[in-house]
């Protein structure tokens, strides 16, 4: 008896096994893992805003300015913020992938160096729009330099904020926060505190930002 007990237990044991297998294959990669809401959710501290405060809906991205998709987005982020001027505002946090994007730190870096002479929107801009030019570059800071110029900030102090300690752990402070939501890709976005997913289109972004408008 003894020995028939034990090949059926393997037999058991290896049905589990494939049907587990199953269902995890079944999965399609891109399928968001369902929230199942006991994680509590992170209390977002710092980010930059463009909007008005009182907007309806805030929409959050986490992104990384040598991010060929975050540049791809930002054009369709500008559109959907200019046909909501009274109702969305945009909340941006750092998410430098260093590891892919070697001069991403750099542009957050720059950002922040702007935005403590009042001139975050409009590095945070240029950077995207003139992306190839010094995320591609191995001269990146050259071209970071003069897109400050271009901006008129005063060069002097932009350069000491560009290496300040205190404006990098601003960005490891949203690259913490980054951590904890558990997000590993840019642009990530955010409303409510949930992901939510949003194709390069400017009619997926109206479609979602009109979702949450009526909701």
């Amino acid at each position: 008896m003894k020995k028939l007990l034990k090949p059926l237990a393997v037999i058991v044991i290896a049905v589990g096994i494939a049907a587990g297998a199953a269902v995890y294959l079944s999965r399609t990669p891109d399928q968001p893992v369902e929230d199942t809401g006991t994680a509590k959710p992170v209390q977002l501290k710092g980010g930059h805003f463009r909007g008005p405060e009182n907007a309806q809906v805030t929409l959050v991205e986490f992104g990384d300015y040598e991010c060929p998709s975050c540049g791809g987005f930002h054009p369709f982020v500008k559109e959907i913020l200019s046909r909501y001027p009274d109702k969305l505002r945009l909340e941006f946090h750092h998410f430098p992938l260093i590891a892919v994007h070697p001069n991403a730190m750099l542009g957050a870096m720059a950002a922040e160096a702007a935005g403590d002479q009042g001139k975050y929107w409009e590095m945070h801009d240029a950077l995207f729009e003139h992306q190839r030019e010094w995320g591609e570059s191995r001269n990146a800071e050259v071209i970071v330099m003069a897109l400050a110029s271009r901006i008129g900030l005063d060069m002097n102090k932009f350069m000491q904020e560009l290496h300040s300690p205190a404006v990098q752990d601003r960005i490891l402070r949203d690259e913490t926060q980054a951590e904890q939501l558990k997000l590993n890709e840019t642009p990530s976005f955010l409303i409510d505190g949930q992901r939510v997913y949003i194709k390069p289109s400017i009619e997926d972004f109206v479609n979602v930002i009109e979702a949450h408008l009526h909701k």
